[in-house]
């Protein structure tokens, strides 16, 4: 009875141990996880109009996700994209201009006519809805432009405004650390392709990892466990015999 009451008593503080590791594990990763406000680009579609049914604009959706326990209002992003596919037309036809000028001609150096009518950089202000903690929320947009594929391109950003409140108990709104927070999701991160949550991709991985390693240890050890609790019962039987 005393051999059988040792063995589960053991079998019971590991599993115990390991539970709390994995919530260790899991709290660890949700300190480290940094604050920020996370944004992605979605769902882009060409808008036809006109008498030739030509793309005149480009529709799509901008999702933000408010990863941190701060209060996020009156804020304003501004997107650009840049357009790489005519850049050797533009040059080309910029070192035409300059030595169409050197000669004399009533041109304008470095001009280019492609680069007039398909400016390489496009552009377009987002104004984030107020954002909750922890809460997501999907703006529909629109750019005047036939080339909505360079909107899959990589963007830049500036964050013109954007304003917090620390706590539920304070109603100041500030600057701090708010314009700091923005961070863009591309379609190379595994975030892109779900709802945005508390804790990032990489990090849960990292967490069940973590558990999978803690309850494999703990798995190997009660069976180590049963092994010599086994061999003493053995002997213990020897003896008595």
């Amino acid at each position: 009875m005393k051999i059988q009451n040792k063995f589960w008593l053991g079998v019971a503080g590991l599993l115990l141990s390991a539970g709390v590791a994995n919530a260790q594990n899991a709290d660890v990763a949700a300190e480290e996880e940094s604050e920020a406000i996370l944004f992605k680009v979605h769902d882009i579609s060409p808008v036809k109009g006109g008498i030739d049914g030509e793309v005149t604009s480009c529709e799509f959706y901008v999702t933000f996700y408010n990863r941190s326990k701060k209060d996020i209002a009156n804020a304003q992003v501004d997107l650009s994209w840049m357009d790489d596919s005519l850049s050797d037309l533009i040059a080309a036809e910029q070192k035409d201009s300059t030595e169409r000028n050197k000669k004399g001609e009533k041109v304008e150096a470095n001009f280019s006519y492609t680069q007039k009518l398909n400016p390489p950089q496009l552009s377009v202000s987002v104004k984030v809805p107020p954002l909750k903690p922890y809460k997501q929320m999907t703006t529909k947009q629109s750019l005047d432009t036939d080339r909505c594929y360079v909107l899959m391109n990589p963007l830049s950003m500036n964050v013109k405004s954007c304003s917090i409140k620390q706590t539920e108990n304070t109603s100041f709104y500030g600057d701090e650390n708010c314009s700091n927070m923005f961070h863009f999701v591309s379609q190379d991160n595994p975030e892109y392709y779900m709802d945005f949550q508390p804790i990032s991709f990489s990090t849960q991985q990292n967490v069940d990892m973590k558990e999978r390693a803690n309850q494999e240890r703990a798995v190997e050890e009660q069976y180590r466990k049963t092994v010599r609790d086994m061999d003493s019962l053995s002997r213990a039987l020897s003896e008595i015999r």
